[in-house]
């Protein structure tokens, strides 16, 4: 791990370095009880790590007998790393972890960030989840999926290895991201080329889906638009919230939903 590859973020500004005290804050979480009714698997987005939810885990290890969060391949470790990981490393990762769960527990719910939230909506196509949580799953992006691949390619073309990373789409100055300080932009074609590609299956599952309404990185309207008129699906547009939800002003509502299970 190198913790000079990774800032605190608000709003693309880079606030506060990775100290090496807080380095544990990218490793994977495991927390497990004694008993084997109910797990939660959290997926974090797109350059993140577990980090991401870590104003919202200690709120739920009564409510389930395991919690658990894994590091995406390439993510919490390096730029090296990073420039590394493929789409179907993620997309495996993922299966991986859920397919153990399942396992393991009697019943698996599972919640997914941005990123998070495609893999999260792909397994609930492989698997029968429990409950779904998806936080501004990023079936849709402000900037058309395959738009954005074409420019990233342009930008490969010319030679640029790495765009600045503008993490931390944030509405409240409560909490930062904490994720790479720089994108490697054959690990952005991956991201970009993974969503353009994405068939999107409405899950049969419970869902809540939440929403952002300030977000500037996923298209928040169009997403709805994939969940509207489904009756197993429960929508909620967070006033106080950009993208980053676990880390935004509406924490509280998306715990106490989580809790509820």
């Amino acid at each position: 791990m190198n913790i000079d590859d990774f800032r605190y973020m608000w709003r693309g500004k880079h606030l506060n370095l990775l100290t090496t005290q807080q380095a544990h804050l990218l490793d994977p979480v495991s927390i497990r009880g004694s008993g084997t009714e109910h797990a939660l698997l959290l997926l974090h987005g797109f350059s993140s790590s577990p980090a991401v939810y870590r104003q919202i885990i200690p709120a739920l290890t009564d409510s389930y007998d395991a919690v658990i969060c894994p590091r995406l391949p390439g993510h919490g470790e390096s730029i090296g790393a990073f420039s590394k990981a493929k789409a179907s490393d993620w997309v495996t990762a993922a299966e991986e972890s859920c397919d153990a769960l399942t396992k393991e527990y009697q019943h698996v719910s599972v919640v997914g960030l941005s990123l998070g939230g495609v893999l999260a909506c792909h397994l609930s196509q492989h698997f029968a989840l429990h409950h779904l949580f998806l936080l501004a799953p990023a079936i849709a992006l402000q900037l058309k999926p395959s738009l954005a691949l074409k420019l990233a390619h342009v930008l490969q073309w010319l030679g640029c290895k790495y765009v600045r990373n503008r993490a931390g789409n944030l509405y409240s100055e409560l909490y930062s991201e904490l994720a790479y300080r720089k994108l490697p932009i054959i690990t952005v074609i991956e991201i970009l080329t993974l969503i353009n590609n994405f068939h999107f299956v409405p899950p049969s599952c419970p869902t809540d889906l939440f929403l952002g309404r300030f977000d500037e990185v996923v298209n928040a309207n169009l997403v709805e638009k994939s969940f509207l008129n489904i009756p197993n699906i429960t929508i909620h547009w967070l006033a106080n919230s950009a993208h980053v939800l676990p880390l935004d002003g509406d924490i509280d509502m998306i715990t106490a939903c989580l809790q509820r299970k």
